[in-house]
């Protein structure tokens, strides 16, 4: 016998959203849950603060070539395109001001001094809108020249270095040169330059003061000590910072600090960090530092007057990170990605790995993360580039 249509049960409405995200960790079956629906695809939406989901914006090209390793900030904006780095003006008029730099990620960190720091592994330097600058003026090469020559100075061991005057600062110090000398000598200098800082100690010294550019005859006319006595430049590397007044490279598995507030030069002897594996990111806030190398570590205050604390058991993908200046809950907050997804870095070396309950990823080399506030909404975008197969 046949139930009448009227009689039958009605069948329970299916509900649509609110929806919590994605989800592959469940089965295909059990995406409805009693908050929500999870989904298992989500093509070209965004999923919006009441859990509804509304089609992406599109885009169109608006400049051909092969750009890469992007980069902005309400001052300027820079990327990598056919292997030079540009400078990228309104209308995204393109000036080039570091010809061949390659296809290697570029990091940027823009300095209190209003320069815009870059490295890419190979190269390092400074861009000031569409001009390039040196990290550093570069020491004297040829190295000018100590001569003994008679003079007014006491007899002993004396001993000279150079360094060259530019734009771009003081640069490093050459390495001392020696020159014994009887009572009666003096030094003469061979090889110097209009841009040439003479250094020189006093008999059996070791204190480098500025001396006469051209003949060091009588100990009357010391000036100041030399600043950048044995010090070198900043060397490339794989990502770039500033924290507390040093410029941060990221090396291998070396963490390099700039001397305080001269973000050219490095003291080689105690300027760095080691870790055990590459690091891949460097992101500090303002009470410390977040490292991402074979772990991720916390290092409070000074970086090298501390010890790094494990707050997370893996490191990032390279080149992942970025800072939200104003979070959800009104604070600074940083985010890189992970092998579980996406990382939420706060003060006080306060971690969060939110994706890790609902995702599984596959590995990948490299990632870039994006803080974008739009239609009153803010949203974290999250890249992997040269992910695994599944």
């Amino acid at each position: 016998m046949t139930t009448p249509r009227a009689m039958q049960p009605k069948a329970r409405p299916r509900r649509v959203g609110p929806f919590l995200g994605l989800n592959n960790r469940l089965e295909q079956t059990r995406m409805l849950v009693e908050a929500g629906a999870f989904l298992k695809v989500a093509r070209n939406v965004e999923l919006t603060a009441d859990g509804f989901l509304r089609s992406r914006d599109g885009f169109k090209q608006a400049a051909p070539g092969q750009f890469r390793s992007a980069w902005s900030d309400a001052r300027d904006a820079y990327a990598v395109k056919d292997g030079d780095l540009v400078h990228l003006g309104p209308r995204l008029a393109q000036t080039v001001v570091v010809p061949g730099v390659g296809d290697a990620r570029v990091s940027y960190e823009r300095a209190p001094d209003g320069m815009v720091y870059w490295t890419n592994g190979e190269r390092i330097g400074r861009l000031l809108g569409a001009t390039a600058r040196e990290i550093v003026t570069p020491a004297p090469n040829p190295v000018p020249v100590a001569i003994a020559t008679t003079g007014a100075l006491p007899a002993g061991r004396y001993q000279v270095c150079f360094t060259a005057v530019g734009a771009d600062g003081e640069s490093p110090s050459t390495e001392p040169q020696q020159i014994v000398l009887p009572a009666g000598g003096g030094i003469t200098f061979a090889g110097m330059t209009g841009s040439t800082r003479v250094y020189a100690t006093g008999p059996d010294g070791e204190v480098f003061n500025e001396a006469p550019p051209s003949d060091f005859l009588t100990l009357d006319n010391f000036g100041a000590p030399c600043s950048t006595f044995m010090l070198q430049a900043m060397p490339p590397g794989r990502a770039i910072a500033w924290h507390k007044g040093s410029l941060l490279v990221a090396r291998g598995p070396y963490l390099f600090l700039s001397e305080p507030y001269r973000p050219g030069v490095l003291n080689a002897s105690r300027g760095f960090l080691s870790f055990p594996a590459e690091i891949s990111v460097v992101q500090p806030l303002d009470d410390g530092l977040y490292v991402c190398a074979d772990r991720t570590y916390w290092i409070p205050g000074d970086p090298l007057d501390t010890v790094p604390t494990v707050v997370l058991p893996f490191g990032a993908l390279r080149g992942s990170s970025t800072v939200d200046g104003r979070d959800g809950n009104g604070g600074l907050a940083a985010y890189w990605q992970s092998p579980l997804g996406v990382v939420v870095a706060r003060p006080g070396g306060v971690v969060a790995v939110p994706q890790d309950a609902v995702l599984t990823f596959t590995g990948a080399r490299s990632g870039a993360t994006l803080v974008r506030e739009q239609d009153g909404e803010k949203h974290v975008l999250a890249a992997r580039f040269d992910v695994e197969p599944t």
